[in-house]
């Protein structure tokens, strides 16, 4: 299925239901559920079925920290999965381009790698990607995201270091469907449409979405525009005298002879992705199938280097030169990257229940696709893997569940055991692979989990709620090592196939007048994927010895403590709110993270670290008409040791100082959101504004990304039965392409020079001229990828 068969399929099912929606009666909207909140069942792809208030679902997803996010709640606003994950206390998220490019989240600090990604229960991670990549995911069909930043209950598989994500898509219900259009700044379009029928008992979903985006913004080249201005204290400008034969420092590209430019237009920043979702659901059986086709460029991210031939990207100019006897093209649209991504997945799954025993059963299948092509080197001697390359991964796996309930006169207990395997196979292939290369070509692994949870609530105790759950886990396979050494005869990653032992703690008790104390204790176990032990044949290559063998990685091990209080309650006569605060702290050892030098980059175990931190959100409410949702979160991560590896840029020392500071990477040391929902003509009109701060981010030990602020404003209008239209500008002040990088060493120094303009006259004739001491002169870098910015859209939408 291509990606303009899906647009069409779009076009044919939103006319279908436009004309079924004539002879259908208009569902209501936004009613509150008033049904009694069931008990958790291990159905339904592991997921928690709840009928009753959102507080109450948080209460019985996890017995520790969750949070939980409703895209019908922003629907219109062009928002996608990450956008929703922005507004959740200690998530952060990260794209490394523009929109619909790979983006990834961290929790509490954590690496990406360390966080899980599920849909419906079913994880996302495969070992052949460092981390779940979200912009794959589609919003349309989405019913809520489940964050969870401490203990991960027994239900999802293995033991996240960093927390857990879970995407529930939507369930089939009686005959209805929706139909939405929108456009947005800088070439962007959503179309999707979705339509619940009756079919065989049950009831089907099917969904259709387009999301696509060119991505070309306006931004200034602050390092251009910082060396054009540069003028020395004797009247001459950088690139002229002495510096003239410096070739990094011509104002000029070298061989057009054209002004290098600081403003510039972002390229090769385009996206596409269509999805498609078939699910059809009744009371005990449940089957899926979710398809996803997404072509995206990769653009080239934005140098600090302090000259000017380093700053060719995102210009129009084409020209040719010779280097190492290899073609490179020298143009802003040079090295024009571009992957395709198939993502495919199928889930067949079963659950009854029997008195108080809940049983459960899942089939899955996934594939997903990844195909590389640098359409502008494709030269016989092009080095391996920058032409092309290909990354196919298999994952087939199956999953039981069970759930018992037992009540005492002293005790109750809700027991909950999860078992699962899954086989994963990677094959990967690419340009001018060395067929001497220790590196093999086709890798595959099992991995076993077996999950047991009991929360256990004591009535004596005022409904004291304790659960304790123990993890299980073993992992086969050829994780590390060649296709001549397949298999470590010592064992595993780390030597050692047994298996490995996790587990948790979690207390929550419930006071009078709506408070509420949690705390949990945790350890937990990663083992590292195919990706960071072999690379992407793209720039990330495995960490070898001084023989070329590859040298092993070991599992990260952690640790997760956290404790809070919350209150829930009235505080006026048409005034409520609640609020939860939480401190943290997170201790990794033998964290895997990336170690660049300047020819290559790959991931090792870079030492032992630690991250506290404290979050705070709520929420508050004014009748219907006014509410107010924010979260706070300020953390700290750091190296413990004093042995660990530089994680970028470690050029003439790959170990660290002993005593010198490096913190953990990608992690804001405060983050804040708020969003403040005006109601007017009886809930037809709601606008809203919206402000996210992101505060200083470390990118390597001695580069960091300054602050980031944004707000945004937008309105929702239901002007007719059924019909909604949306309205609205994100980043309102442009904030996105301003944002800024600082090194510690990020300055520009002039050549020692003569005042008449050539050097000879100075030692000629002293007395008539002199040295120009060497000048210095501070610049400001752009981020790497810099972000949109102002964008305005406008979305139109109807549901029957």
């Amino acid at each position: 299925m291509k990606i303009n068969c899906i647009s069409a399929a779009v076009a044919v099912l939103c006319t279908a239901m436009s004309a079924a929606a004539v002879h259908a009666q208009t569902a209501t909207q936004k009613t509150t559920q008033t049904e009694e909140k069931q008990a958790p069942q291990a159905n339904e792809l592991a997921e928690v079925v709840v009928t009753g208030s959102r507080e109450e679902l948080r209460e019985v997803l996890s017995p520790d920290v969750v949070s939980v996010v409703y895209p019908d709640d922003v629907k219109g606003e062009h928002k996608s999965i990450p956008d929703l994950l922005d507004q959740i206390p200690g998530v952060y998220v990260r794209s490394l381009g523009g929109s619909g490019h790979y983006t990834t989240a961290s929790i509490r600090g954590a690496a990406p790698s360390q966080v899980n990604i599920y849909i419906d229960g079913v994880p996302l991670n495969t070992a052949s990607d460092t981390a779940g990549d979200l912009s794959t995911l589609p919003i349309s069909n989405v019913e809520r995201v489940e964050v969870y930043r401490g203990v991960t209950p027994a239900r999802f598989s293995g033991a996240p270091i960093g927390g857990a994500i879970n995407i529930v898509t939507k369930k089939p219900t009686t005959f209805s469907g929706s139909v939405s259009v929108g456009f947005k700044s800088f070439g962007g379009r959503q179309q999707s449409a979705n339509l619940n029928v009756p079919l065989a008992g049950g009831h089907l979903l099917i969904g259709l979405d387009n999301d696509r985006s060119k991505g070309d913004f306006k931004y200034t080249d602050y390092n251009v525009e910082g060396l054009s201005n540069i003028v020395w204290s004797d009247g001459t400008r950088l690139g002229e005298g002495w510096d003239y034969s410096h070739f990094g420092n011509r104002p000029y590209h070298h061989v057009t002879g054209e002004i290098i430019p600081a403003q510039r237009t972002r390229q090769n920043n385009r996206s596409e992705k269509q999805n498609a979702l078939l699910k059809w659901q009744n009371q005990n059986f449940v089957f899926k199938y979710a398809r996803t086709d997404m072509e995206r460029d990769v653009p080239d991210g934005i140098p600090s280097h302090t000259a000017f031939n380093q700053h060719y990207q995102d210009l129009p100019w084409t020209s040719y030169t010779t280097q190492f006897g290899q073609a490179v093209v020298e143009k802003g649209q040079r090295n024009r990257k571009r992957q395709n991504v198939l993502q495919q997945e199928a889930v067949a799954g079963w659950n009854d229940s029997f008195g108080n025993l809940g049983l459960a059963a899942n089939l899955t299948w996934l594939d997903r696709d990844q195909d590389f092509r640098n359409l502008d080197i494709n030269t016989p001697n092009a080095r391996m893997g920058s032409s092309w390359s290909s990354y196919d991964s298999t994952r087939k796996g199956i999953s039981t569940d069970a759930t018992y309930t037992l009540n005492t006169s002293s005790l109750n207990h809700q027991i909950e055991v999860h078992a699962e395997r899954y086989w994963e196979n990677l094959r990967t292939d690419m340009n001018n692979r060395n067929p001497n290369s220790e590196l093999i070509q086709d890798y595959s692994r099992i991995k076993t989990n077996l999950q047991v949870q009991n929360t256990i609530t004591i009535p004596a105790l005022g409904d004291l709620q304790v659960t304790p759950i123990f993890r299980v886990e073993k992992l086969a396979g050829p994780i590390i090592g060649n296709r001549w050494t397949w298999k470590d005869p010592n064992g595993g990653p780390s030597g050692d196939y047994n298996w490995a032992r996790t587990g948790s703690l979690s207390l929550k008790k419930h006071f009078a007048s709506g408070w509420q104390a949690f705390g949990s204790y945790g350890n937990y176990i990663r083992y590292p994927g195919f990706y960071e032990i072999y690379g992407n044949g793209l720039g990330l290559v495995s960490r070898t010895d001084s023989t070329g063998g590859v040298i092993p990685m070991v599992p990260e091990k952690g640790r997760n403590l956290d404790m809070g209080l919350g209150w829930d309650g009235r505080l006026g006569e048409q005034l409520t709110g609640g609020f939860r605060a939480t401190v943290f702290q997170r201790e990794s050892v033998n964290e895997i993270a990336l170690y660049s030098v300047p020819i290559a980059a790959g991931y090792v175990n870079t030492g032992h670290t630690r991250t506290r931190g404290l979050e705070l959100e709520g929420k508050l409410s004014w009748s219907r008409r006014a509410d107010l949702i924010f979260a706070i979160t300020r953390q700290a991560g750091e190296y413990t040791d004093d042995d660990g590896y530089y994680y970028y840029g470690g050029q003439s020392s790959t170990q660290r100082y002993p005593g010198e500071k490096a913190r953990t990477l990608n992690a804001p040391q405060l983050a804040a959101n708020a969003r403040l929902n005006l109601h007017f003509l009886d809930g037809d009109l709601s606008t809203f504004i919206e402000g996210t701060h992101i505060g200083r981010i470390y990118r390597d030990v001695k580069t960091w990304e300054n602050p980031l602020n944004t707000i945004n404003l937008g309105a929702h209008y239901r002007f007719a039965k059924g019909w909604k239209l949306s309205l609205g500008v994100n980043d309102v002040f442009n904030k996105g392409p301003e944002q800024t990088r600082d090194r510690n060493s990020s300055s520009v120094t002039s050549t020692l020079r003569c005042s008449s303009g050539d050097q000879w006259d100075c030692f000629d004739e002293p007395d008539k001229y002199h040295w120009i001491p060497t000048e210095t002169v501070q610049l400001k870098h752009n981020v790497n990828h810099p972000q949109q910015g102002r964008t305005y859209y406008m979305t139109l939408n109807y549901n029957f």
